[in-house]
């Protein structure tokens, strides 16, 4: 048998709907919902304490392997990552969600982007869509007039996956993402402390990875091992984080800003998504070679205005794209 093959029968298996048993939190998952969050769930902090502290020994392993690259922001917020309470010193409950996003290919045939690029920035949609959430539920009655929190949305030194783990709402692939049995991994994340006890208590969902590798094989700079990423090598850092020269020694595979290769041939992105809205492409994400070659730094700064795109410089663009059509 192939072990990088998952038995269909065995993903069917867990298709039906994986959500939180918990009566209280049916009160709430409505509120999100209604804003685009079609799977949510939450935990106490005191009674996740130790399932938490498996998953911090981890990332401060993986950090002290120098496995996060040039990305500082992330050992300089070891401390508060490892101790949520140095985010939010009030924390008693804590609030994981997921939204689908498009899981259509963006771009074109020979200059491709990750598939969360496409539409504005997701940080700021994110924020508004939890913030109104968390406000519906505040004006419900059914927390306490005192009811604060904190969202987190990848800008926080925070530990998402993880804390989505804990809520239930998924498991950490062999990949390293967050998988949801029925929506796959092209989804956001977004957590929220709060100063409110929910009285529920970590049910995580199973490692439905079972044997397969296929993702593991996918990627063609070797970035990933079992359930382990060395960032360095990931496409998706070398376009988007690091700085300076590409290395001649890793592929791009024709990705100009992220990469998708270890979610393109997972099984539970196979299947068609019923919640994901099938936008059209972004039109900043489809222009050719020849454009992108002349493009200046000001049409480069206006195109990508208001997109996750902002995160890469111009010259280091230029960079990818250099490396993309090298012959």
């Amino acid at each position: 048998m192939d072990p990088s093959r998952t038995d269909q029968a065995q993903t069917d298996q867990f298709a039906p709907d994986q959500g939180h048993p918990d009566q209280d939190w049916s009160q709430f998952a409505p509120f999100f919902e209604a804003e685009g969050f079609p799977v949510s769930g939450c935990v106490d902090y005191s009674l996740v304490t130790t399932e938490y502290q498996i998953h911090a020994n981890r990332y401060r392993e993986w950090i002290s392997q120098s496995k996060h690259g040039n990305m500082g922001y992330l050992s300089r917020g070891l401390e508060r990552r490892l101790n949520p309470e140095l985010v939010f010193p009030s924390l008693k409950g804590v609030i994981a969600v997921l939204k689908p996003y498009s899981p259509h290919p963006v771009g074109t045939s020979e200059l491709r982007y990750a598939r969360y690029l496409n539409g504005p920035d997701y940080h700021e949609e994110l924020k508004r869509s939890l913030e109104a959430a968390l406000s519906r539920m505040k004006a419900s009655g059914k927390v306490g007039a005192d009811f604060d929190y904190k969202v987190c949305v990848d800008t926080s030194a925070v530990l998402e996956r993880a804390w989505a783990q804990l809520c239930g709402i998924g498991w950490i692939g062999k990949n390293t993402l967050l998988i949801h049995p029925k929506l796959g991994s092209f989804v956001f994340l977004g957590v929220v402390f709060t100063n409110h006890s929910f009285g529920i208590k970590p049910e995580p969902l199973k490692d439905y990875c079972g044997n397969c590798t296929r993702c593991l094989h996918a990627c063609p700079t070797g970035a990933l091992e079992n359930h382990d990423l060395d960032s360095k090598k990931c496409i998706s850092y070398l376009t988007i984080e690091k700085r300076g020269e590409w290395d001649a020694a890793y592929p791009t595979k024709g990705f100009l800003a992220g990469c998708d290769l270890c979610q393109e041939v997972c099984p539970y992105n196979t299947k068609p998504v019923k919640y994901t809205e099938q936008s059209e492409p972004a039109s900043y994400l489809n222009l050719n070679a020849d454009y992108l070659t002349n493009e200046t730094e000001d049409e480069y700064q206006k195109r990508i205005e208001g997109t996750a795109l902002e995160r890469i410089r111009f010259a280091d663009f230029k960079r990818n794209l250099q490396a993309v059509l090298k012959p």
